[in-house]
């Protein structure tokens, strides 16, 4: 069976030298859809490849409560300039750029605060200011967002939340586990109206099932389920109650069975 490979991901040598790194290391250790490169120069913090594919991922952390301020957010009021070169640089790269802010909208909102109390702005025109520069970093996000360039805040657990959408990024996302799940005597009823589409429901399609089955048939010759990325023997039984599978095309017969150095290995 031929196996994926995995996501290969590489910290910039900066970030690989931050107090965060062992945190995102041991994520991606954690983690077998994963391959951590040694640490090299990036143009952003993190680099995901897959295939011929590249995510550059930016990360923006909070200096606490008691800190003065975010360099996140004070980047984008005091107009300074590092976070807009950065975001020309990712889209001069034309791969794509996701900016993770390790924080939620609270933190967002206290960061505002702290610039504008430590100004010594007070009252009302403290108040005006802190919606302005809130409305300025949404502005700035929503503006990123129409340039294809995603702004992601995690606060709970960001690494592993991280890793999960990238791999689904790079190698598709599948909404089928989500599904409604019919019952036994309903389910090639339900999945041959999805199949249709539009205009057959699963009332009309029950009377097609009652005079015809519907069956898997392979695309080529040479072809068993078990080839199949990701079907071992529980889901290939669960597939045969389902449909109706030639009973040759199911198991390899091991005198076919590719030899060891014609597996696709992980590298």
């Amino acid at each position: 069976m031929e196996q994926i490979s995995p996501i290969r991901v590489s910290l910039d040598t900066n970030e690989a030298h931050r107090a965060r790194a062992k945190k995102i290391k041991a994520a991606i250790l954690r983690d077998d859809r994963f391959f951590l490169n040694a640490p090299k120069k990036c143009p952003f913090d993190l680099c995901f490849q897959w295939e011929k594919n590249t995510i550059n991922v930016e990360l923006k952390d909070f200096t606490g409560a008691g800190e003065s301020q975010s360099d996140y957010v004070s980047s984008i009021v005091n107009q300074s300039g590092h976070l807009y070169q950065q975001v020309l640089a990712g889209r001069e790269l034309q791969d794509p750029l996701i900016i993770v802010v390790l924080g939620d909208d609270a933190e967002i909102v206290q960061a505002v605060t702290n610039i504008v109390l430590n100004r010594g702005i007070k009252g009302q025109d403290a108040e005006d200011k802190i919606n302005e520069y809130i409305f300025m970093v949404e502005d700035f996000e929503a503006n990123c967002i129409g340039m294809n360039i995603q702004i992601w805040r995690l606060k709970i657990d960001p690494w592993r939340r991280m890793l999960q959408s990238v791999q689904k990024i790079l190698q598709g996302g599948d909404l089928t586990v989500f599904r409604p799940r019919p019952s036994v005597n309903e389910r090639q009823a339900v999945g041959l109206s999805i199949l249709c589409g539009k205009g057959l429901g699963p009332a009309r399609a029950s009377r097609i099932l009652e005079r015809f089955d519907v069956s898997l048939t392979p695309k080529k010759p040479n072809t068993y389920l078990d080839d199949c990325p990701g079907i071992g023997p529980k889901l290939a039984t669960l597939v045969l109650d389902a449909l109706s599978v030639p009973p040759a095309c199911v198991n390899r017969p091991k005198s076919r069975r590719p030899q060891r150095h014609q597996i696709r290995q992980l590298p």
